[in-house]
C-alpha cells in the first residue's frame, strides 16, 4: 500500500479511523493485494528512521496472507 499516510494526518488516539482506512484500502483489492513498507525512511542528514509495518496487519487472519521477505541485492 502506498503512499504511506503521514502520522500527522490522523489525530493522536484516533486508532479507529486508522483501522477504518486500512480496512477500506485492503477490501478494495479485486484479486491480489501486495502490502509493502520500507525498513528505513531516509531523512535529511546522516542516518535514517527505522519503520514498522502497520499495526493492523496483526489483526488479519494468518490464513489470508503469505509473508514474503525480499533479500537485499547490491548488484545495481
Amino acid at each position: 500500500m502506498s503512499p504511506r499516510l503521514p502520522d500527522h494526518t490522523i489525530e493522536s488516539g484516533d486508532v479507529e479511523e486508522e483501522r477504518r482506512l486500512f480496512y477500506v484500502a485492503v477490501t478494495r483489492a479485486k484479486n491480489e493485494l501486495y502490502i509493502s513498507y520500507p525498513k528505513v525512511a531516509s531523512r535529511a542528514g546522516p542516518g535514517g528512521m527505522m519503520l514498522n509495518p502497520s499495526r493492523f496487519l496483526d489483526e488479519l487472519p494468518e490464513d489470508l496472507y503469505e509473508e514474503l521477505r525480499i533479500k537485499r541485492s547490491y548488484g545495481w
